[in-house]
């Protein structure tokens, strides 16, 4: 039963990210990468599901430019998955799409946080706590968010302004670094799945940002470890 089966969305960083945690840490860099406690990288499951549900939303205008019928049924999967709001209801009847429910719902699929491989971070988690208890510390925090990132400066913006002569340093995750979100569903998504599948197949980029910090990632649905067969994606957004 596919409910049952483990599915997961892997993240390989394909070019440096920004997973921005909004704060600011003192002496180092003006805007924080996003962390634990135990100094280990991850990026929320809502910033995850937005990002992937707007590229759902490209996906959909794709077919739209060709295909009716499949953008409806397309459409369905999204629906069904991800839910819609008031927003993207009225989107949706400017582009003329028929035959959709016409109120907002909740989606079935729930996603956690986008985080390093669960072996590797129970790793790391158990290597602090002992250091803890030893008191005496090999690896802190700050030593693991280092290894995973780096310190870049760019120009500081303000209302879409370059300020003057006013630069920012922030955290960019690193490149080749993978990462993994599990997913549950609330209902049997059998219907749905290859469409996921298409959706995180054609995601290209990830991050903070329109514009900037938003880094190149190669993106596959697994299913108990292995990628999903649900369709042959020979391209980005291919079928």
């Amino acid at each position: 039963m596919l409910l049952k089966r483990d599915h997961k969305i892997e993240v390989q960083i394909c070019s440096e990210a920004i997973f921005s945690s909004g704060e600011k840490e003192r002496n180092l860099v003006q805007s924080r990468v996003l962390a634990d406690r135990y100094g280990l990288v991850y990026l929320h499951a809502k910033t995850l599901k937005g990002q992937l549900k707007r590229q759902a939303f490209w996906l959909l205008r794709q077919y739209q430019s060709f295909d009716d019928r499949r953008a409806e049924t397309f459409l369905d999967s999204v629906i069904q998955l991800f839910g819609i709001n008031s927003i993207e209801l009225e989107m949706i009847k400017l582009k003329g799409v028929r035959n959709f429910s016409s109120s907002s719902r909740q989606g079935i699929m729930k996603l956690s946080p986008l985080e390093l491989d669960k072996r590797l971070r129970n790793y790391f988690i158990a290597l602090q706590e002992k250091d803890a208890r030893d008191k005496y510390y090999r690896i802190s925090p700050h030593d693991l968010i280092e290894a995973q990132t780096h310190i870049r400066t760019g120009i500081q913006l303000e209302d879409g302004r370059t300020k003057d002569k006013r630069l920012t340093t922030y955290h960019t995750v690193k490149e080749g670094l993978v990462f993994y979100s599990s997913l549950s569903f609330d209902t049997d998504p059998t219907d749905y799945l290859a469409d996921l599948q298409r959706i995180v197949h054609s995601l290209e980029r990830i991050g903070a940002g329109i514009h900037r910090g938003r880094g190149q990632v190669a993106a596959c649905l697994l299913v108990d470890g292995e990628e999903a067969t649900y369709v042959k994606c020979k391209d980005k957004g291919g079928e």
